[in-house]
């Protein structure tokens, strides 16, 4: 066996372990105490009498769960769970494509441990909604693909194909505008393609949403006055700061592509204000884990690194 296909298999397996724990984590720990939850608000979806946003977001992923139901005769929670194990092992495996591409497999790893406990820390307290996962992952393949320098309509169709269960890979449309602007391409030339990227990611999510009829009651309506700032802070703080630090301090080690990620932090933000939904819960803002990742990867692999000790190379030896 060569190395390089050991290495492959390691990999394979490694991922496959740290799923396999994430998800029973997230079955223990959210999804099993909410299970009358998740299967009304299916049927609810169904019915096409679920709340706005949800019965969007939601659609997708309820009747795929639904078909597989009627095939097989699987409850439909359990389904649920076995979604949960797919689009966390998805996610692992996009998320590891991405840094590789960035930095190669070493660094990737550990950004896969990174990922690992954040998602620990993003799976307390939250109930997480079927096609969170499946959508970061879908986000990941899009930002390896620019950042291997694919034509933009490769980028277009990642962007399409992910809008079948989100609608945050559109973050991705201004970033590629202002890279293209930062390579001297002319400003509309720029603006265009950006906008083309941008209703590929929003063409299936609009679609859904006219589709279904948009006269529904808004759930989690939250005005600037009715935000729990002292919960914002102490959720987003912990989760935003180190990695802006590193960024900082690290400026010069992070790739532009990285650097220009981190505008969409604000943005997402500032759109979930204007939109009046809730800032405090980390479970709407998984879009960032991808750019905080990268930015720790970048900082970490230059690091010095020389084993001192009883462990180092030359004791073992």
């Amino acid at each position: 066996m060569t190395k390089a296909r050991r290495d492959t298999i390691l990999v394979a397996v490694l991922l496959l372990g740290l799923g396999t724990v994430l998800s029973h984590a997230h079955a223990v720990r959210v999804d099993n105490p909410n299970e009358a939850r998740k299967v009304e608000r299916h049927e609810a979806t169904l019915r096409n009498q679920e709340r706005d946003p949800y019965q969007y977001k939601l659609f997708t992923i309820s009747w795929a769960v639904e078909a597989v139901h009627r095939t097989t005769g699987a409850p439909v929670f359990t389904l649920y769970l076995w979604n949960g194990f797919l689009a966390t092992l998805a996610l692992l495996v996009a998320h590891f494509a991405w840094l590789a591409r960035l930095y190669g497999r070493r660094a990737a790893l550990l950004g896969t441990g990174l990922l690992a406990a954040l998602a620990h820390g993003l799976f307390l307290g939250y109930h997480h909604h079927p096609y969170d996962l499946w959508g970061v992952a879908g986000f990941c393949l899009l930002l390896r693909a620019m950042a291997g320098g694919a034509a933009l309509g490769r980028l277009c169709a990642i962007a399409f194909a992910v809008g079948i269960v989100w609608e945050k890979q559109a973050l991705a449309a201004p970033v590629y505008g202002l890279l293209a602007l930062r390579r001297g391409e002319p400003f509309l030339r720029s603006a265009v393609r950006a906008g083309v990227l941008l209703a590929s990611a929003m063409a299936i999510p609009v679609a859904i949403r006219l589709g279904l009829g948009t006269d529904r009651e808004a759930v989690d309506v939250t005005p600037l006055s009715a935000q729990e700032w002292g919960k914002v802070v102490s959720h987003q703080a912990p989760f935003v700061l180190p990695f802006l630090v590193i960024l900082v301090l690290a400026w010069d080690r992070v790739p532009r592509l990285v650097r220009t990620l981190w505008w969409t932090v604000p943005g997402l933000f500032v759109a979930y204000l204007a939109s009046r939904y809730l800032v405090d819960e980390l479970r709407s803002f998984w879009a960032f884990v991808p750019t905080f990742t990268a930015t720790a990867c970048a900082w970490a692999r230059d690091m010095d690194d020389v084993p001192v000790g009883p462990l180092a190379p030359d004791a073992i030896a």
